[in-house]
């Protein structure tokens, strides 16, 4: 899935992130784990990206893994949010939810594990 730069898209994201897990047979923890982490990787290459934002959802036997890619070469750092702030907080909630997590710049993606229901 690809847009522009667009905070009034993140939720149309979720929500077709969600449906996708669904009929992927996503358990529904991780499914929420999943849809979490992609409202705030995309709201981050919205807010700190630039040009268009792509987002990939791969669901294999035991791992889904999200990309989020768009057109900066900076990566997506951890940081430390004050109490007060209003912003800072997404990567590093992307690092206690998730696996594994990494950024290259242009990419920055998660990985959850044991994602498919039991058959």
């Amino acid at each position: 899935m690809a847009l522009l730069p667009d905070l009034a898209k993140i939720g149309e994201m979720r929500r077709i992130a969600r449906a996708f897990l669904r009929r992927c047979r996503v358990s529904e923890p991780v499914a929420g784990l999943v849809v979490l982490a992609v409202s705030e990787l995309v709201t981050n290459a919205v807010v700190h990206g630039e040009g268009e934002v792509v987002l990939r959802i791969t669901v294999g036997v035991d791992v889904v893994r999200v990309s989020v890619t768009d057109h900066n070469p900076a990566p997506a750092v951890l940081k430390e949010a004050g109490p007060d702030g209003e912003s800072g907080r997404g990567i590093r909630l992307v690092d206690a939810i998730s696996d594994a997590w990494e950024s290259s710049g242009e990419e920055t993606w998660c990985e959850f594990q044991d994602a498919r229901a039991a058959a």
